[in-house]
C-alpha cells in the first residue's frame, strides 16, 4: 500500500514486506533526487509518549458498544447503511502553522493536501470519503484562542466555527491545524459522536512531527472521535503494530481501524444517523488536486480512475 503526492517531488510513504517507508525530495538543485528510509528511525526516541486528549475516563461511563451481531436492521435503516458517506472536510492553519512553513503559502496547502491523500487510505475501509472543500490559512493572525490549553482551544474553534465559518462555507467536519505545543502529552482533542453538529462537529492536531504520516494519522483518529468511536481497549486489534485510535500515537503508526472501531463506527451510523455525510460533494466544491482511485469525481476527471 502507499500514499504519495507528486506536489514538487514525490512524498509520502509506502508499505513492502510490513515495513514502513518514507519518500521525500532531497533540497538539491536536482530535482530528481529523493531520500526512502525506514519510518522507525526518524522519530525522536527520548520524548514523552503523545496521545489523544480524550481519555480512557471519558467514556468508560457511556452506554456499553453493542455487538454488531446484536443489531436489529430495519429495511430502511438498511438501506441507510449501505450508502457511501462523504464528509466534505474544511482545514484551517493557524498562524504558528503559516509562520513555521516559513510563510509560504504554497507549502502550506502541498502539506495538507498529502494529509487529506492519507485521510482518504484511511478511511476508505470504512466506505468514507474525505472531501477537502475549504482550506483556510490564517496567514494575519488567528480568529479563534489557540492556546497552551487544547481544551480551551478546541471550544474556542467549535464557536468560531459555529459563528463564522458555517455561515460562510457549508461543510460537515472542520480540523483545525495548529503549530503551537500544548500542554502536557496532548497532540489532538476531539468531540466525540458530534458529526454534524454546528459546534462540536470539530478537532484540533498539532503539527507534532516533520513526518506528513504522523500528523495525517493524528487528524484521522481526531475524525474517529467526532464519528462516535473510542480509544481501544487491550483486546482491539488491527493486525498491526497500532490501530488507529489508540490513545497513545505509536512510533510506527497504522491506517486501520481496529475491530472495535468498526462496530462502534457502525452503532453511531444506526443509531444518530449523521445526514449531513450522505450527500456527495460537487467536483467543483473540492479544493484540493485530484487523486485517482479515490472514489470521489474531482475537477478534470471525467470518472475516477480508480473506481
Amino acid at each position: 500500500t502507499a500514499s504519495i503526492s507528486a506536489c514538487d517531488g514525490l512524498k509520502g510513504y509506502f508499505k513492502l514486506q510490513g515495513e514502513t517507508y518514507l519518500i521525500e525530495p532531497l533540497e538539491l538543485s536536482d530535482s530528481e533526487a529523493h531520500a526512502v528510509y525506514k519510518y522507525e528511525n526518524v522519530e525522536k526516541e527520548d520524548e514523552a509518549p503523545k496521545m489523544c486528549g480524550v481519555t480512557q475516563t471519558n467514556w468508560e461511563s457511556d452506554e456499553p458498544i453493542k455487538k454488531a451481531s446484536k443489531l436489529v436492521v430495519t429495511a430502511e435503516q438498511q438501506r441507510y447503511l449501505n450508502n457511501f458517506r462523504f464528509i466534505e472536510l474544511v482545514i484551517v492553519a493557524d498562524y504558528r502553522m503559516f509562520t513555521k512553513f516559513n510563510s509560504n503559502l504554497n507549502e502550506v496547502k502541498t502539506w495538507v493536501y498529502e494529509i487529506v491523500n492519507t485521510l482518504n487510505e484511511i478511511y476508505r475501509y470504512l466506505y468514507v470519503r474525505v472531501a477537502l472543500v475549504a482550506l483556510e490559512v490564517w496567514s494575519n493572525g488567528d480568529l479563534s484562542s489557540v492556546t497552551l490549553s487544547a481544551y480551551d482551544t478546541l471550544d474556542s474553534f467549535g464557536e468560531w466555527r459555529k459563528r463564522d465559518l458555517l455561515k460562510r462555507k457549508s461543510h460537515d467536519n472542520a480540523q483545525l491545524l495548529t503549530a503551537i505545543d500544548f500542554n502536557g502529552t496532548i497532540i489532538g482533542l476531539a468531540h466525540k459522536a458530534s458529526m454534524c453538529d454546528p459546534k462540536r462537529s470539530t478537532g484540533i492536531v498539532q503539527d507534532y512531527s516533520s513526518r506528513n504520516l504522523v500528523v495525517a494519522v493524528i487528524m484521522a483518529h481526531e475524525m474517529g472521535h467526532n464519528l462516535g468511536i473510542h480509544h481501544d481497549r487491550e483486546n482491539c486489534t488491527c493486525h498491526a503494530n497500532s490501530c488507529i485510535m489508540s490513545a497513545v500515537i505509536s512510533d510506527q503508526p497504522s491506517k486501520y481501524f481496529s475491530n472495535c472501531s468498526h462496530v462502534q463506527y457502525w452503532n453511531y451510523i444506526n443509531d444518530d444517523k449523521p445526514q449531513c455525510i450522505l450527500n456527495e460533494p460537487l467536483r467543483t466544491d473540492i479544493v484540493s488536486p485530484p487523486v485517482c482511485g479515490n472514489e470521489l469525481l474531482e475537477v478534470g476527471e471525467e470518472c475516477d480512475c480508480g473506481s
